[in-house]
């Protein structure tokens, strides 16, 4: 995140803070850089102008502040001064110098046994002081933690709420809390207790030791799903950890244990030495050598342009293109920094990081979306593969190509089966999200990574990529992440993509965000931002008072089939019973290929009001079905 300067309307002073620098914006507002009068500096939060003239905006950050301030411990950062009567309600909070949690098991992996347990007992005394104040955080996760020299720190309370009232803060159509890491209770919209947030403990310590969320699929209602249904596969935790973890993510929320029973089975740390590996607190240690001078010269808040590339522990540059140094300090920032600012009572933490780039790139490889709507994905794979694979790549692998087996999957990639139980998937024009750097590039481009217990996915995002989309292979085995990774580099390496034949009368080539009318949906799920929080090939997807998901598929015939909804003039849709309470799913056939039919799905996600999310479900479907090709 860039510390931009202030825009001629912006202010100059907050309460009794000068402000140096706008560091980032949400939903709900945005995080200034302020200073006292002391030199110290500190983190200012705002809402958004645009939404202070509706109740519930300034009711919630009301909340937000009342619940910040009740929490006090070594673990959680407090409030230092709010004024939630102003014409511009704020709060100020503490700046500690660190970095999140994943960002750091991004760029160095998961973290050492040791340092897991010092991490799990910081949080369990967080989540002690959080329950102390008769509050349920609701959204603990990795982004939600940062790493400080003496331990770790719980912030973001945008959300928390009291514990007699678990369902206080849902609005109509919503579920509070990230996917990944919410409870089963949490996924299902039941009340909660103190013990959702166990769970979601469980699950981030589980990241933290492996790397991988134990529950996250490549949807939301996957994701949900295996909250609610499946048990975690905890084989790649320390050994050490796994009875805790497993307790803390049992179904039954009567059976986790409390963070005061995590802290006696935990014991007396083992050494009072730095909890963390030495590269986090070196790059700690200099991120509080910086901002001390940063205190002390205003002037070095412009950063310098550029990013350093390559390597597992590469740093991700966020700069403002054009800018220059001006300052003594600002021509010595030639590291690439993570800076987390800690907004104890507001929606996460800000991060600044500066770099340079330290060798010329080759030219990258460029794609446009509706390229990637049409493509053949299978002869894409076929032309980029040829006959052989090299010996040795992937050793339970064929190498013969033409003994692969090729088929089409229901987003218009390419599955591919190499015999007893080897399979991959190959997916363009796809959302990217969750994945990190690896020490691999493919004609030009940082290949990204994500792996979990029984997979290997890798990622490629071409250049010019209006937003988070590129091409994923997904190896079934985390072991084979060679035989991702160079897939991709000879897909990079096509430069003559084919099309599919029947683009022109398939589903495939329409743009699923413009089969919606913004001002109609307004109406239905508003207020919406002014572009959609996901663009991908065959998905769009928009984020109001309850998430719409628009996704064209090409799914196989269920039998028996799902019933039917009758529109008129023959049209039908069907309605699939779901598996989660908060998500409704209706669909509407397209094209009828025989063993598959090409479709579109809308899903609204939000709280437990099915009735209400399907009716904004068939209107949506309406709306599309209007818009489709003739």
């Amino acid at each position: 995140m860039t510390i931009r300067p202030l825009a001629q309307e912006d202010p100059q002073q907050i309460g009794r803070y000068r402000i140096l620098g706008l560091l980032g914006s949400g939903g709900m507002g945005r995080v200034l850089l302020g200073t006292g009068a002391d030199g110290r500096l500190v983190a200012i939060k705002q809402v958004h102008a645009h939404l202070l003239g509706e109740k519930e905006y300034r009711s919630r950050f009301r909340r937000e502040v009342s619940a910040s301030t009740r929490v006090s411990g070594a673990f959680t950062a407090p409030v230092i001064d709010f004024d939630i009567d102003s014409s511009m309600p704020w709060l100020a909070s503490v700046f500690v110098v660190g970095m999140p949690l994943d960002k750091v098991i991004q760029e160095y992996g998961p973290l050492p046994p040791q340092a897991v347990r010092m991490l799990a007992a910081g949080l369990a005394s967080a989540l002690q002081a959080i329950h102390r104040a008769d509050l349920i955080h609701r959204d603990l996760k990795p982004a939600n933690v940062l790493l400080a020299v003496d331990g770790p720190r719980v912030i973001d309370f945008g959300i928390a709420t009291v514990t007699e009232n678990p369902g206080g803060l849902t609005e109509a159509g919503s579920v509070l809390g990230s996917p990944a890491y919410m409870s089963p209770e949490q996924a299902l919209s039941e009340p909660l207790t103190r013990a959702s947030d166990v769970f979601s403990l469980g699950s981030l310590l589980v990241m933290a030791a492996t790397g991988a969320n134990p529950f996250a699929a490549s949807t939301l209602a996957y994701t949900l799903f295996s909250i609610v249904h499946t048990e975690p596969n905890l084989e790649r935790v320390p050994p050490d950890l796994r009875e805790l973890l497993g307790a803390c993510l049992r179904k039954d929320p009567a059976a986790r244990p409390t963070p005061a029973q995590i802290l006696d089975y935990l014991g007396q740390p083992s050494g009072h030495g730095r909890p963390w590996p030495e590269p986090v607190h070196l790059e700690i240690d200099r991120l509080g050598a910086e901002f001390a001078a940063l205190a002390a010269d205003p002037e070095a808040t412009v950063v310098l342009p550029g990013g350093r590339s390559g390597g597992r522990a590469a740093r991700y540059a966020s700069v403002a293109e054009g800018s220059r140094p001006r300052s003594r300090l600002a021509k010595t920032l030639l590291i690439l920094l993570a800076v987390l600012l800690v907004v104890a009572g507001s929606a996460g933490a800000a991060w600044v990081r500066w770099g340079r780039t330290d060798s010329p790139q080759t030219a990258a490889v460029t794609y446009s979306l509706p390229q990637m709507r049409e493509v053949d994905a299978c002869e894409w794979l076929r032309t980029a593969l040829g006959k052989t694979i090299p010996a040795g790549l992937a050793p339970d692998w064929p190498t013969d190509v033409s003994s692969w087996s090729m088929s089409p999957s229901w987003v218009w990639g390419c599955q591919v089966d190499g015999g007893a139980r080897r399979s991959l998937n190959f997916e363009p024009g796809t959302y990217i999200e969750g994945f990190g750097p690896t020490s691999s590039n493919a004609t030009g481009l940082p290949i990204l990574g994500w792996q979990s217990t029984d997979r290997c996915d890798r990622a490629l995002k071409p250049a010019g990529a209006e937003q988070k989309w590129g091409m994923i292979v997904s190896v079934q085995n985390p072991n084979q992440c060679a035989l991702a990774e160079y897939l991709l580099t000879r897909l990079s390496a096509v430069t003559d993509v084919p099309r599919l034949s029947d683009a022109g009368r398939s589903l495939t080539h329409v743009d699923p965000c413009a089969l919606i009318d913004q001002a109609a949906l307004n109406s239905l799920v508003g207020p919406l931002p002014s572009v959609p929080s996901e663009n991908s090939a065959h998905s769009c997807v928009w984020e109001g008072s309850a998430q719409v998901d628009i996704n064209l598929r090409r799914l196989t015939p269920k039998n028996p089939a799902d019933p039917r909804i009758d529109l008129g003039d023959g049209r039908q849709l069907e309605a699939p019973k779901t598996v989660v309470a908060s998500i409704c799913t209706r669909r509407y056939t397209y094209r009828d290929l025989g063993k598959q039919l090409e479709q579109v799905e809308i899903q609204v996600h939000g709280n437990d009001d099915t009735e209400s999310h399907c009716a904004v479900a068939e209107s949506i479907a309406r709306m599309v079905i209007g818009k489709l090709p003739r």
